[in-house]
């Protein structure tokens, strides 16, 4: 949370249930959730109060800054009628003894403000304030251990000095995101449980997703300065309404996506090289730019390995990463571009 934009969209109702709104899609391993939004809704009002989510309650939406302005005057002329600053768990306000946004820009590398939300300054300092709550910096846990009767005991770390040490647990959540959450399991296996923890159905890494993306940026005949404000300062939601007349299933987002120039050097052109490419650059203050944001399908081939070669300084083999985008992954990143 030090490093995300602050986003916080709740599911649509049908995205709770894209197997049965779906239908059958070759090439996706489509399941229906076992909960719907209704249920949800109590668990998303909670987090929204928590973390002061712009939009919600009487919290008013952020400000927007020029990037929304180019992004706005796009949509009224294409006909859009749902554009905003967007829910971010930015606070619009002073509140949680939290200061407000400043607009300074460059969310990604953490708010020097405090005014988004993020466990590094909210939940852990509360936690820590509590005495029941140990923060260990620097280490990486290495391995999830267990019983005879395949209990989970504890868990193997390397601590800050790269020595490996074991806490004892009852109960060990595993909370490493979708590439370090397979990964540590993968390297959890053992005699009683050869293929890692918690993959007797072989499905651990399996159906990676990571959203259908794709960005546009333009550079205009006067300065833009969309670094200026928050990196995600607005959002287009008409397209993500599940309409297969479109030729896809599900839906995607337009948001704004201002960049630091080193992240915007790497993302703009993946190996870009040249004249045209460094000229871009130099034209960074006159940009506006847009991602989407969809739904992706998930496809068992998509997955996280154990790489077979490649160990880590614990020793440990790292994450080997496979995707594959999905035709209708395509098709959704091809309407958006027209």
């Amino acid at each position: 949370t030090t490093h995300w934009a602050g986003a916080s969209l709740r599911f649509q109702e049908h995205e709770f249930k894209a197997h049965s709104t779906y239908g059958k899609v070759e090439g996706a391993s489509l399941l229906d959730w076992p909960i719907t939004l209704a249920e949800m809704e109590p668990y998303y009002t909670k987090a929204e109060a928590k973390m002061g989510v712009t939009g919600t309650y009487d919290w008013p939406r952020l400000p927007g800054n020029n990037n929304f302005k180019v992004l706005k005057a796009g949509a009224d002329k294409l006909g859009y009628k749902e554009c905003h600053t967007g829910n971010m768990a930015i606070n619009s306000v002073q509140r949680d003894d939290r200061n407000s946004c400043q607009q300074t820009g460059f969310c990604f590398q953490g708010c020097k403000w405090g005014a988004k939300w993020s466990t590094l300054y909210t939940e852990i300092p509360k936690g820590e304030a509590t005495g029941h709550l140990e923060v260990r910096p620097n280490s990486m846990a290495i391995k999830i251990n267990h019983d005879a009767s395949g209990k989970v005991t504890g868990v193997v770390y390397a601590d800050k000095d790269g020595k490996l040490q074991e806490q004892k647990a009852r109960i060990v959540a595993v909370a490493g995101n979708s590439i370090e959450s397979p990964r540590l399991l993968l390297n959890s296996q053992s005699a009683k449980f050869p293929h890692g923890l918690a993959n007797s159905s072989g499905q651990v890494g399996r159906n990676y997703m990571r959203h259908t993306t794709g960005s546009v940026y333009a550079i205009f005949d006067k300065p833009v300065h969309m670094y200026r404000g928050t990196t995600m300062a607005g959002i287009i939601r008409d397209e993500a309404r599940h309409d297969p007349s479109r030729g896809f299933v599900g839906g995607y987002e337009m948001e704004t996506l201002s960049l630091g120039l080193p992240f915007m050097a790497a993302f703009l052109n993946p190996g870009g090289w040249g004249r045209s490419f460094t000229t871009a650059l130099d034209h960074y203050d006159h940009m506006a730019g847009l991602w989407i944001v969809g739904e992706d399908m998930p496809r068992p081939e998509n997955r996280i390995t154990l790489h077979k070669d490649e160990k880590d300084e614990h020793g440990m083999p790292i994450a080997d990463v496979h995707f594959d985008d999905h035709a209708n992954d395509t098709a959704m990143r091809d309407h958006a571009y027209k």
